[in-house]
């Protein structure tokens, strides 16, 4: 690529306004997204691509249903659409209790510019959460421009800088749960986990309907082996909406951990049907769940999968060792019956 390029929109719901809240915005050139960035309040985004530039890869968005790094910029973007063509390339909207978004880019950005112009949000009827708070539209001015300025701060990968901001929002507006579940996340980036856990606390309290705290809590919950509480907190996401796949993982990890391998193996196939939630590592924690099962055909077909989506993912050299040795186990089975080949002790994926 020849210098940066730009692709800009703006993001609104079905009322025809921006969301109150950051949306994050997906741009997928092949198998794996290349970027991730969140509107501003306005609802506008702006991908900078390519030319040495460089763009946060931290999602701070509020409606982020899966925290995530990607690659920071382009520079090594698949030229198969030749020039600095972007067409084929797809624009991805994903928020809680909202219809899926994609828009695919049919524009050229010879000039260095790509205008999608307006991706309009359409609530999902039987959806009971939502991923913009309800809260977020009784923010008083003084601290709507508070969080205003956290997110300038986050845009600029300063979350240290964007504390006493969200703070301040905080503290003049005690129900502002989008504030809360921002400050969380900064809590939880720094190792402050007490802190990150109270603010993901008070905002599902200020607002029970709003999903990404209760993501964020499950997560913690997950990631310091709380089983039994993370797979409750992500079933409670799931009855607010159940089609957000990283609730179903997050689930499945949870169960699977408590040993009910039924409800881990439904959670996780649920999980993989949501496209935009890009978890490969679903099919290592199914692979698992095959092999306690002794379904080695099964745990082999995960395990293929995963290797297929993700062949230098954390878990693909475990993957590679157990697919090695159920096709061996399988070879020798027609001459010599032997006793089934052990049972990974690697623990579930982790979220």
């Amino acid at each position: 690529m020849r210098g940066p390029v730009f692709v800009s929109g703006r993001v609104i719901t079905e009322l025809g306004r921006a969301a109150t809240e950051p949306v994050s915005v997906e741009l997928n050139c092949g198998m794996r997204p290349i970027q991730v960035i969140h509107t501003d309040l306005g609802g506008y985004f702006t991908f900078t691509l390519g030319g040495g530039g460089f763009q946060s890869n931290i999602d701070f968005s509020a409606s982020n249903e899966s925290p995530q790094s990607f690659p920071s910029n382009m520079n090594n973007m698949p030229t198969r659409f030749g020039g600095n063509s972007l067409a084929g390339c797809e624009l991805r909207v994903s928020v809680p209790g909202y219809h899926p978004m994609n828009y695919t880019v049919t524009q050229h950005s010879d000039m260095g510019r790509v205008e999608v112009g307006t991706l309009r949000l359409t609530r999902i009827a039987s959806s009971k959460g939502t991923g913009i708070s309800v809260t977020s539209l009784m923010v008083p001015k003084d601290a709507s421009k508070e969080f205003e300025r956290a997110l300038k701060e986050l845009q600029d990968n300063k979350p240290e800088k964007a504390v006493p901001h969200l703070e301040k929002a905080v503290a003049l507006y005690d129900k502002f749960a989008a504030a809360w579940h921002e400050l969380g996340r900064i809590y939880q980036s720094r190792g402050l986990e007490e802190k990150a856990v109270q603010s993901f606390e008070t905002a599902i309290a200020a607002d029970p309907e709003y999903i990404p705290p209760l993501l964020s809590l499950a997560t913690v919950q997950i990631q310091n082996r709380e089983w039994e509480k993370g797979a409750e907190t992500a079933g409670k996401v799931l009855a607010l909406d159940h089609s957000v796949g990283f609730a179903s993982f997050l689930q499945a990890v949870g169960n699977y951990n408590l040993n009910n391998l039924d409800a881990a193996e439904r959670s996780a196939h649920e999980a993989d049907k949501d496209p935009s939630a890009d978890l490969p590592q679903v099919h290592a924690l199914l692979a698992q769940i095959y092999l306690q099962k002794q379904d080695y055909p099964q745990a082999a077909n995960q395990m293929r999968t995963y290797l297929q989506e993700s062949p230098d993912g954390q878990f693909a050299e475990q993957m590679r060792q157990d697919l090695a040795e159920i096709e061996q186990w399988v070879d020798k089975q027609p001459e010599e019956p032997a006793s089934a080949p052990a049972e990974s002790a690697e623990a579930a994926p982790s979220p």
